[in-house]
């Protein structure tokens, strides 16, 4: 089964899954339940999104120094392209409200980081890069 939405499909957006190019990579790409929020999100934000990291297998060059598995590893985590602090800003809002929990903003990288951790409940997890 192809984990996609009416915006993001794994199969046209090789980013929403692993791609490290690693031999032992398992490709692994995002829960279709957290799709389906990021997809709620796109739908109130009205605009397209760009994803640039999604699932991530444990052989990823971003991985590799962890010593548990974050976001992408667990196929609960994506980085969205951003222009500025403006766009940060409301994708966090927006991404709040439909129950992200995770955010890392990286203006220099032009990112965000927008997860979902359940452990954490209705607390927020934010940081910069």
């Amino acid at each position: 089964m192809t984990v996609s939405t009416e915006n993001f499909n794994v199969e046209s957006d090789p980013k929403l899954a692993c791609t490290c190019g690693k031999v032992l990579c398992d490709k692994r790409a995002v829960k279709q339940f957290f799709l389906d929020m990021l997809q709620l999100v796109r739908i109130d934000y009205g605009l397209p999104m760009i994803i640039t990291s999604g699932g991530r297998c444990p052989y990823h060059k971003d991985e590799l120094h962890r010593s548990e598995p974050a976001d992408h590893q667990k196929q609960l985590g994506v980085d969205v392209k951003i222009t500025g602090l403006v766009m940060a800003m409301k994708l966090m809002a927006i991404g709040a409200k439909y129950g992200f929990n995770a955010f890392g903003i990286n203006l220099k990288a032009g990112f965000i980081h927008m997860g979902y951790r359940p452990e954490i409940g209705n607390k927020i997890a934010a940081w910069v890069y």
